[in-house]
């Protein structure tokens, strides 16, 4: 890949693709957690069948569409719910809740990542991966009316228009890189921020010949600086502490 040939090793979004299931199971492996929430896998979940029998998980997937979650798998427990509800029944019940490529669709952020907290047991991780402002191509779907970003989006992968992953319109709620503002958000809420990882550049200019020369030079120069503000995506891994204190905005644990 071009960008790996310019030198950005670890710090590519390629290598995010590639290895964030690896990491998953090893952050479920390493905490010997068996309890487990994906967060909108719909009918896609993560791990298979095998692969969720061979890990001994009890594995749940939350997703707000009914459809989605009459089309997964019957090796996966399956809950009806948005996430970002601010009424969700979120009492705590699971050792580690994941989702990728949901939180930039999130309407309310905040009221996400406190039903995610206190859904987890105490000593629970949270584990998103999400793309970020303010990378250009982001920026510019944010920017862009909802049919207009869909027509962009279908010119650069053809093969959305027919595939079941629909566009779904992105927010980009709390979706920024790990800035010293975003970290201590996080910690108000009552995480421990363990991992906030970033990745730098995309494939949805690649097409467009002199946008995605711009897009690469501006990759480069970023990642070289590891700037917390235009990464592309990130790894982010938040704990519940094992002891929670009460408070107004953690509520009930």
């Amino acid at each position: 890949m071009e960008r790996r040939r310019a030198g950005l090793g670890e710090l590519d979004f390629a290598y995010g693709v590639v290895h964030h299931k690896d990491h998953c199971r090893q952050l479920i492996a390493s905490n010997g957690f068996t309890t487990v929430c994906e967060i909108g896998g719909g009918r896609s979940p993560l791990f298979g069948r095998d692969e969720a029998l061979a890990m001994g998980l009890d594995y749940t997937i939350l997703d707000i569409s009914d459809t989605e979650l009459r089309a997964a798998p019957d090796h996966v427990k399956k809950i009806q719910a948005d996430i970002g509800a601010r009424d969700l029944d979120n009492s705590g019940r699971y050792d580690f809740m994941f989702s990728r490529m949901l939180a930039e669709h999130v309407r309310d952020a905040t009221a996400m990542h406190r039903n995610v907290l206190r859904m987890l047991r105490p000593g629970g991780l949270a584990f998103h991966y999400f793309p970020t402002l303010y990378t250009p191509a982001f920026v510019a779907n944010r920017l862009l009316p909802e049919g207009a970003a869909r027509r962009v989006l279908f010119f650069i992968f053809p093969w959305r228009r027919h595939d079941h992953l629909a566009k779904f319109p992105a927010r980009y709620a709390k979706c920024f890189g790990p800035t010293r503002r975003m970290k201590r958000y996080f910690e108000r809420l009552g995480y421990r921020v363990e991992e906030y990882r970033p990745f730098y550049g995309t494939d949805y200019l690649v097409k467009i010949p002199l946008l995605g020369f711009i897009d690469s030079l501006f990759t480069r120069l970023v990642a070289r600086r590891r700037s917390p503000r235009f990464t592309s995506y990130v790894w982010l891994v938040l704990r519940k502490p094992a002891i929670v204190a009460s408070g107004g905005a953690q509520g009930r644990t």
